[in-house]
């Protein structure tokens, strides 16, 4: 793994806190985590988790 596959893994795993917290939108935690882009956010975020970020808040949601 790459210095920045790593740096990106570990946005996108802060990410998922910051969304599972309730406090930010999508958009909202992407830029507190450096990646200002929304589709390349939701591009890494569905790469490590199999889910857009949206799809992942409703199916843990649902539990």
């Amino acid at each position: 793994m790459s210095t920045s596959e790593l740096i990106r893994k570990i946005r996108v795993q802060k990410a998922e806190q910051l969304l599972l917290s309730g406090k930010y939108n999508i958009t909202e935690t992407a830029n507190l985590v450096g990646l200002n882009s929304i589709s390349y956010f939701r591009e890494c975020f569905k790469e490590e988790y199999g889910l857009s970020p949206s799809e992942y808040i409703k199916k843990i949601m649902e539990r």
